[in-house]
């Protein structure tokens, strides 16, 4: 029977792998650290009640947070390869870094349009309130102007954030995904952040042990966009061929140069993970910077766009009264 499995948000996980890391390098055993947390975090109550029970029932970790919906299949691999090597604190170590970062993005960016939020909505009330106030409209043309408007705004908004999940519910995940790289902008966006994570997981892979042949699979399976992942296709075909990394990650269209040289020089070594860890480590700090950046231009892109609206608004009333006074 299939266990059905819940989906941890980003901000759970981090919070999750930051506890273990702290809990494990205490040395209490598993069962403890995990009631720990259950009796700390209520969210994570279900599924960590789930994983207790696996717990009790002799399951390792790793399929214990798999079958309770904590781990997927890609965190599974984690966190076995960590209890096969004896390096566990340091897998959740390596969890706990990489979704505190990305925890920490979301928040920014969402931290830094909550003004300019507020600040719309209150200009969508303020905007036709003089009209109001002058019975040129009544109350019900002021609700459809500012409430109406208002969610008409949110319904766009709404629906812009659910597109791709629409997508998938209609089939129409493949169009979806060729769009996204079909708007230049948007292509170069997304292609380096879901490479940089690609490239980050299949580093934390080989740093916690598994094979190249093992973790490449699995981390060509995080990339969210189907048609990026398709350009890994010749790539996989040459897993059991002996081919080196090098040779193996050239096939890919979208890794470029500079991507290959590091892998390279990293594969000679023999510090093939600590070479590309480090690599996409400085890679994610300057995405990090470009994301802070754009987190920064936001919200004035907001103010402006609100600005230029109220000033259009204004100028139109002027203009009708003036027109109306002229031909009085």
């Amino acid at each position: 029977m299939p266990v059905k499995k819940a989906k941890l948000s980003v901000d759970q996980l981090a919070l999750v792998f930051t506890q273990l890391k702290r809990i494990e390098a205490s040395g209490l055993p598993a069962f403890q650290a995990f009631q720990m947390i259950n009796n700390s975090e209520v969210k994570l109550k279900k599924p960590l009640a789930v994983m207790q029970q696996q717990l009790n029932k002799g399951q390792p970790i790793s399929e214990a947070g798999f079958r309770a919906g904590v781990f997927d299949d890609t965190l599974k691999t984690f966190i076995h390869a960590g209890e096969s090597s004896g390096k566990l604190a340091e897998v959740y170590g390596l969890l706990s870094d990489y979704y505190v970062s990305r925890s920490g993005r979301i928040k920014k960016i969402k931290s830094r349009l909550v003004v300019p939020a507020l600040v719309l909505i209150l200009a969508m009330f303020i905007q036709p309130l003089p009209a109001l106030v002058t019975a040129k409209i009544s109350s019900l043309d002021y609700m459809q102007m500012s409430l109406g408007r208002l969610f008409i705004i949110g319904f766009g908004i709404f629906f812009l954030v659910k597109l791709p999940y629409l997508a998938s519910v209609l089939g129409a995940e493949k169009v979806w995904y060729r769009l996204q790289l079909r708007i230049p902008a948007v292509a170069d966006w997304l292609i380096k952040r879901q490479l940089n994570q690609f490239f980050i997981i299949l580093a934390m892979m080989l740093e916690s042990g598994i094979a190249f042949a093992t973790a490449f699979p699995k981390a060509v399976a995080t990339i969210k966009n189907s048609c990026l992942r398709e350009q890994f296709a010749t790539s996989m075909s040459m897993l059991m061929t002996g081919a080196s990394v090098t040779e193996t990650l050239s096939k890919v269209p979208i890794i470029n140069s500079t991507y290959l040289q590091i892998i390279n020089s990293s594969e000679q070594s023999g510090k093939l993970a600590s070479g590309i860890l480090h690599f996409t480590r400085l890679e994610a700090d300057t995405i990090a910077f470009q994301d802070d950046a754009l987190a920064e231009w936001l919200p004035r892109m907001a103010y402006i766009l609100i600005a230029i609206w109220m000033g259009y608004s204004v100028l139109s009333d002027t203009v009708s009264n003036l027109t109306y006074i002229h031909d009085l």
